[in-house]
């Protein structure tokens, strides 16, 4: 029963640490690490999304694959 709750600390220890990765880019830096490029008002090339937003309101902009 000790190795439960053992493994139970260690597993939330390790999902708190994730946290951080799911959050959508808050400013130009965050863009930056997650992949992305600021665009001035839209994102330019139609296979490329918005994920967040960069200073000012500003959309992160991604490219994402098209499976056909």
């Amino acid at each position: 029963m000790k190795i439960f709750s053992l493994f139970f600390a260690v597993l939330l220890l390790v999902l708190q640490g994730t946290l951080g990765f799911m959050r959508a880019p808050s400013n130009d830096v965050q863009c930056k690490q997650a992949g992305g490029t600021c665009s001035t008002n839209h994102c330019p090339l139609p296979n490329m999304r918005s994920f967040g937003r960069c200073q000012q309101g500003v959309p992160c902009c991604r490219t994402v694959a098209i499976y056909d």
